[in-house]
């Protein structure tokens, strides 16, 4: 029987975090609630110190979409693990019902031992008493609480929006902070570029046709030069239809705000709700205005009347993982009935190599399945190579056991001779000669068991962890093995399965997977052809 895994459970909310604002690669508080953990553990005897740490940092515990408590509750459904230890319960959920679900319910049935320290609770502790009811209170109280300094926030914000002041983060292109705190000015080199785009849209040309003039006069995007006045921006160095369109749409550059385009449907879910254009709040002369408002409503009629109906028809499911191995914009085949994708940044870049990235859609999808097969193949081939390594480390952890034992045996041993030729030499029946040598002899003896013990001791914590981590990768990799045999794809196996696929010039894709790539770890060519 396969030893159970024991895990630490850490997590911090992105409005708790120091990750955030980028001052620390780790919050501040991950590292409390480790040493806290790692002080209780000290402390109870029957657990060892050998705990495994999966860290949420940024997520709020209002939910459960969190990768890793998805994946140590997976673990808890597959029969992995033994003990899961939190500092308080609010790190684990502050949802009491999805909380006590899993307290009174999932972690009894799979033999889950949960601690969370500071509520003093150890479930090993409260086997059938009413204490499942002192948790559920005690969660209750914990969403109740991130419910309401959610609104307080939230509420606090929207008064200042609704006061016209700017908190909305970085200043858009063609602004910059003002010198007063909440406001924004004109940043007048930014602002020229905003008022060509206005003008060029007045003047009746499409969003296309403006972003090929500005790429054609190798005007700077505003990625690129926001990147260069504030630094740490991600940048892309030409016009695209999305950048001058967010321009020409924004009304900020009339000296109006927005404050409100959208919202979300209540605390603690992902779920917002877009706004239309009439039940949007519209705050007037907030800041100093770029273009007029006569002229904003004169390019909008222009950019509605050059715009193409939508496409009609079902999308591929390979619409939002095709990238441009070139400009890393999206792939796209317009109408539903199209077999190729092509990047439609040739359209606004004509000196670029987007115009060569290409790829038909059923080989491209035939491509893919080859891919996950052999995936799979691999994977076959490397599962059994870890089953048989586990297998032999745990024959030789059962062996260096052994030895352990039989050194500490050598130590008691020698220090029971010891005391021996102490009384020996006392009352007199060995000399003092005597005496001195046999000592000796005797504590290099224990010297060179203490030595031995320790190198054991080494040997085994390595194999064991080796074991651990072989276990956890063989896990990751029966998931994916499930798929071995399929000859279709559907949405489903593309969201488990992959993360982007990038077609390059040249017709070599590279797929990224959501998983450790076995074929690139066994140094082999993972880049395919069309």
């Amino acid at each position: 029987m396969e030893k159970k895994l024991r895990f630490a459970y850490l997590r911090l909310s992105k409005e708790d975090g120091d990750v955030t604002d980028g001052s620390v690669e780790e919050s501040q508080s991950i590292g409390s609630q480790r040493a806290c953990i790692s002080q209780y553990l000290k402390t109870v005897p029957d657990l060892a110190d050998n705990f495994t740490e999966i860290i949420d940092d940024g997520y709020s515990g209002t939910h459960f979409e969190r990768p890793g408590i998805k994946r140590l509750l997976h673990m808890v459904e597959l029969g992995n693990v033994e003990v899961i230890i939190v500092r308080d319960l609010s790190r684990f959920a502050r949802n009491y019902l999805e909380a006590g679900y899993y307290l009174e319910y999932v972690f009894p049935s799979h033999n889950v031992r949960f601690i969370s320290i500071n509520d003093g609770y150890d479930s090993a502790s409260h086997c059938e008493t009413t204490t499942g009811l002192h948790i559920a209170i005690k969660n209750l109280i914990n969403q109740m609480y991130s419910k309401d300094i959610s609104k307080k926030i939230k509420s606090s914000v929207d008064l200042k929006k609704l006061r016209g002041e700017y908190v909305y983060g970085t200043a858009p292109y063609g602004y910059k902070k003002g010198s007063k705190k909440n406001t924004i000015e004109i940043d007048e080199p930014a602002a020229q570029i905003v008022r060509r785009i206005f003008a060029l849209a007045k003047d009746g040309k499409s969003i296309t046709e403006i972003s090929r003039i500005l790429n054609d006069e190798h005007i700077i995007t505003p990625s690129v030069y926001l990147s260069s006045v504030r630094g740490k921006y991600k940048t892309r160095s030409f016009w695209t239809y999305e950048s001058v369109r967010n321009i020409l749409t924004n009304r900020i550059y009339t000296g109006d705000t927005v404050p409100f385009k959208s919202h979300v449907v209540r605390v603690g879910s992902d779920h917002v709700k877009q706004l239309t254009e009439a039940e949007q709040t519209v705050i007037p002369d907030t800041h100093e205005a770029i273009v007029t408002r006569e002229t904003f409503y004169e390019a909008k009629r222009t950019i509605k009347s050059n715009q193409k109906s939508p496409s009609q028809g079902k999308t591929s499911v390979l619409s939002s993982y095709l990238v441009c191995g070139c400009c890393q914009n999206r792939l796209s085949k317009g109408k539903a009935q199209n077999k190729t994708f092509l990047c439609t940044s040739a359209r606004y870049h004509t000196e670029s190599d987007c115009k060569d990235v290409r790829c038909n859609e059923e080989k491209m999808k035939q491509l893919l399945i080859r891919a996950i097969h052999q995936q799979c193949m691999m994977m076959d081939t490397q599962i059994k190579m870890l089953q048989s390594k586990s297998k032999s480390a745990k024959s030789e952890i059962e062996s260096i056991r052994m030895d352990i034992r039989y050194q500490q045996r050598l130590l008691e041993s020698s220090r029971a001779s010891k005391m021996q030729l102490y009384e020996d030499y006392v009352s007199g029946k060995i000399g003092k000669d005597r005496f001195v040598a046999d000592k000796k002899e005797l504590n290099d003896k224990e010297q060179t068991a203490q030595i031995q013990l320790k190198l054991l001791e080494e040997r085994q914590n390595l194999l064991e962890d080796n074991r651990k981590q072989a276990n956890a990768l063989s896990e990751e990799q029966t998931m994916i093995y499930k798929y071995k045999d399929i000859d279709e794809l559907n949405e489903a196996i593309m969201q488990e399965l992959v993360k982007k696929i990038i077609v390059y010039p040249n017709g070599a894709v590279n797929i990224v997977w959501n998983f450790k790539d076995v074929i690139e770890e066994s140094n082999t060519s993972n880049t395919l052809v069309i």
